[in-house]
């Protein structure tokens, strides 16, 4: 139990963690007339979450498992936008 106690894997699980949040609330964080600029924020924060987990991933191998929390949130609106776009190529009348 000493990697989790050691402060680089704090640091940068927090860092993930805080990253994966982000990414979920960007839509309320951004102006809501801009939905591209929402979803470039979405997708600048889930680089950046992915790029800490795959980080976390060489320094700690399979400790690093615990990164992988932070996925639902940063992957949410992903789907949410592509559940969308499913439902708009088969049914132009469920378009938003």
């Amino acid at each position: 139990m000493g990697w989790m106690t050691t402060n680089s894997f704090r640091r940068l699980f927090v860092a993930a963690l805080v990253v994966a949040v982000i990414a979920f609330g960007a839509p309320w964080l951004v102006n809501p007339g801009s939905t591209d600029t929402a979803i470039k924020v979405r997708a600048l924060l889930a680089f950046v979450w992915g790029l800490l987990v795959v980080s976390a991933f060489l320094k700690f191998r399979q400790h690093a498992l615990w990164f992988l929390i932070g996925t639902p949130l940063v992957g949410f609106w992903f789907f949410v936008l592509f559940w969308i776009a499913s439902k708009c190529a088969h049914d132009l009348k469920s378009c938003p």
